[in-house]
């Protein structure tokens, strides 16, 4: 954990004086794009971050080399970076700027442009402020900084930043080459709190980039559930119940220990979305699969939800308790009629497949749940707190009778994102050139 004398330290003028060579001045210099991303393996969503980016920074800054920077250990998606970008490099391990020669130092004295990637990382609306965590996002930035290296954020929520940490953050992302939020509201809080990078933008979430795919897993997985292409609803939950591996505190979407108001809560929750499925089921006769984008909902999914379900529907839904990677979620997603969920990265993932979604979640859930609306989704997002399960399934048996329609509209929701995507990646790209 860094410091805050560590802190204070890379934040004076004397780290400028020190500066090493920078391979990005030398004139034949393959320009370089450091990428920090990837904060959790048990998490779809947190692994889809990367695939999605990655493959943006492919397709519009083809010349460019990537560097991937995992902190931490994340081994499922570094097998699917392997196998899916055989020409991306990982670098490995913290930021220790007084190791001039450790990998991670390195990376940084050749970048064109550091980015940190999609999530809600800078974020402390959700979580206890920690002034170790806020040296741990800050101290590269200032770094780049010092060293006059562009730096931007991608993709990411903002919900409020814990005093001292807002001047702290205003002072070092006022030099951002760029901000691209991933929902309007955050732009909107960022805006009025004075925060003035050089580009301040709407960037959808990189993980709308994400393609990749494992057919022989997902495809067999399908075969051997009976589950049948275009002919099943797949349902994505999440409950106030603590990580798997909890030996800690949690925090407010994790609770070590649920308050009696959360456990009510998943009791409403759950009870909503046992509706839609029994209602599902009863009136299209097709079958439901009930999967994980979190790693903890492989056992709260099955005691909360799929339990609970009366036994002629349960007959017709398929619980899925091995966990999995992005990859062969996305397979199995491409072949679902609709999705509802409580999260909304599988939901990302289902709309680049094009497959309609509905988006039910808690609206104290963060900034983020807005993503859909902002690229014209509003009809498929709803508060679950105060949105029966009467109203959703008439949206869901709508999308279903009106297939086509809804198909249509998932298309032209991500040729909004598309667009977006192309724009910043052309900011992207103008200042690698600028800076190789």
């Amino acid at each position: 954990m860094t410091s805050r004398r560590h802190f204070i330290k890379l934040s004076g003028l004397s780290m400028a004086a020190t500066a090493l060579p920078l391979r990005r001045s030398l004139p034949d210099a393959k320009p370089i794009i450091l990428l920090k991303s990837s904060w959790n393996d048990k998490n779809i969503g947190d692994i889809g971050h990367t695939p999605g980016t990655l493959r943006l920074l492919e397709r519009y800054v083809p010349e460019a080399q990537i560097l991937l920077w995992h902190a931490a250990p994340r081994p499922v998606t570094e097998a699917l970076v392997a196998k899916n970008f055989p020409k991306v490099r990982l670098i490995s391990g913290g930021f220790e700027p007084d190791k001039p020669d450790s990998p991670v130092t390195r990376a940084f004295n050749e970048a064109s442009l550091y980015i940190h990637n999609s999530g809600m990382s800078m974020n402390y609306g959700l979580f206890n402020f920690e002034w170790g965590s806020t040296m741990t996002n800050l101290a590269p930035m200032l770094y780049c900084r010092e060293r006059n290296i562009p730096f931007g954020l991608y993709g990411q929520s903002f919900d409020k930043f814990a005093s001292p940490a807002d001047l702290i953050y205003r002072d070092v992302l006022n030099q951002a080459a760029f901000i691209y939020t991933r929902d309007k509201e955050s732009l909107h809080f960022l805006s009025e709190n004075r925060f003035k990078p050089a580009v301040l933008e709407f960037g959808p979430d990189g993980c709308f980039g994400i393609d990749v795919r494992d057919e022989e897993k997902g495809v067999a997985y399908l075969k051997q559930n009976g589950l049948e292409a275009g002919k099943f609803l797949t349902v994505v939950i999440r409950t106030n119940t603590p990580p798997l591996d909890a030996a800690g505190k949690g925090n407010l979407l994790n609770p070590a220990e649920p308050t009696p108001e959360q456990k009510a809560e998943n009791l409403d929750w759950m009870g909503k979305m046992n509706q839609l499925i029994s209602n599902w089921v009863r009136k299209t006769g097709l079958k439901v699969l009930i999967a994980p984008e979190s790693l903890k909902e492989t056992k709260y999914g099955r005691t909360l939800l799929y339990d609970t379900l009366p036994n002629e529907v349960k007959a017709n839904v398929v619980f899925r308790e091995p966990f999995w990677s992005a990859d062969e979620a996305m397979s199995v997603f491409a072949r679902a009629h609709t999705l509802v969920g409580m999260e909304p990265h599988s939901l990302i993932m289902a709309l680049a497949l094009g497959v309609p979604v509905i988006h039910a979640r808690a609206l104290w859930h963060g900034r983020k749940g807005w993503m859909f609306r902002d690229i014209g989704l509003n009809d498929w997002l709803f508060d679950i707190n105060k949105t029966s399960a009467e109203t959703m399934n008439a949206t869901l048996m709508q999308i279903h009778q009106n297939y086509p329609q809804a198909k249509e509209k998932a298309r032209k929701a991500m040729l909004v994102v598309a667009e977006r995507q192309k724009a910043s990646m052309q900011v992207v790209r103008k200042l690698v050139k600028l800076a190789s």
